[in-house]
């Protein structure tokens, strides 16, 4: 089962990838998910072409039962977005990786941000989890896709949330 979701974001791409810049942003997310908010970087100017870094950890408690065989204590992810310069119609790309440190699990994924005018973005996430355990490697997987499903479900209902809260 890959990862693929599909939602609708009741603001125009411009406040979104504003917000998926912004720190502030991230520590609402984390906040929200109950982890840790460590680092945030931002590389380049969000108006073109740009790369966002946040790592966050959180309890292994959060995660499923099937991880928590595998990893102990705290679980750390690191999260790189590059981000495409705008399109013609405001149209964005995001290429992202999503590294689990502590545990042989990765993500690799993309989210386009389709421009539907000044009031409604569809974004759309594809993506796939690998991990490299030999032998519980398969339900592990199984376990972590339906959780990155969630939580991109769960950013795209807090980037709405945020951008009325904050503009």
């Amino acid at each position: 089962m890959a990862l693929e979701a599909e939602t609708v974001i009741s603001h125009d791409v411009d406040k979104i990838v504003a917000a998926y810049a912004s720190r502030d942003f991230h520590q609402h997310l984390a906040d929200t998910v109950g982890s840790t908010l460590e680092s945030f970087e931002v590389s380049g100017d969000p108006a073109h072409a740009f790369e966002v870094t946040s790592k966050q950890s959180m309890s292994v408690d959060r995660l499923p039962d099937i991880a928590r065989k595998v990893i102990k204590g705290q679980v750390t992810v690191t999260v790189t977005e590059r981000w495409s310069k705008p399109d013609a119609d405001g149209s964005r790309r995001s290429d992202m990786d999503v590294k689990i440190h502590s545990a042989p699990v990765s993500a690799a994924a993309s989210q386009v941000l389709h421009s539907r005018g000044s009031s409604e973005t569809l974004s759309t996430v594809r993506g796939e989890v690998s991990t490299s355990i030999p032998l519980i490697g398969k339900k592990l997987k199984s376990a972590a896709e339906p959780y990155m499903k969630k939580l991109v479900a769960v950013q795209s209902r807090e980037v709405a949330k945020w951008i009325e809260q904050n503009g």
